[in-house]
């Protein structure tokens, strides 16, 4: 007997109310789905263009960014199948329906050659097969380092313009 009052107090403790159930769910954004170490392929004609790898993905619903990754690497490939360039960033958002991703977070770009870009910020726009910034950038080549503001490359990042150059170091 002593035990069913108990179970009876107990359920009358509980309760839900729905205001802050409301709240809750209100004030967090959660994702509809989140993947953790994940990989995804990007192919034309069934070769493999583009790899990202990403500590994490999460994709939202009704969002300007529908997906958002940590900790990116991304590896751009040419038509031999070889890397061309290798992106990473601390965070990245994908825009799907324009076909545009923002790196952001100590951005750093990589191409065969030994370029190397620095920023904070770097934009690849699918549709354009291009990348893009309006941020502070430092560019790392063999023999020079180049600071500027605001940047344009191809995917493979040897053919590029500094929108504003601010200084130049020699080696």
């Amino acid at each position: 007997m002593y035990q069913r009052v108990l179970f009876f107090i107990f359920l009358l403790s509980c309760s839900n109310d729905p205001r802050l159930v409301e709240e809750f769910i209100t004030e967090r954004e959660l994702p509809l789905e989140e993947t953790k170490e994940a990989v995804l392929v990007h192919t034309e004609n069934g070769d493999i263009k583009v790899e990202v790898f990403a500590n994490s993905i999460k994709r939202f619903k009704n969002q300007d960014k529908e997906v958002l990754l940590e900790g990116i690497i991304v590896k751009f490939y040419n038509d031999s199948l070889a890397v061309q360039s290798i992106l990473k960033a601390d965070y990245a958002s994908i825009d799907e329906k324009n076909k545009i991703m923002k790196a952001t977070n100590n951005v750093l770009l990589k191409n065969s050659d030994k370029k190397q870009l620095e920023s904070e910020e770097l934009i690849w726009d699918e549709n354009k097969n291009k990348i893009y910034t309006d941020m502070d950038v430092k560019i790392t080549t063999g023999n020079e380092v180049v600071f500027g503001e605001g940047f344009k490359s191809n995917l493979d990042f040897t053919a590029y313009t500094i929108l504003k150059i601010n200084g130049t170091v020699n080696f």
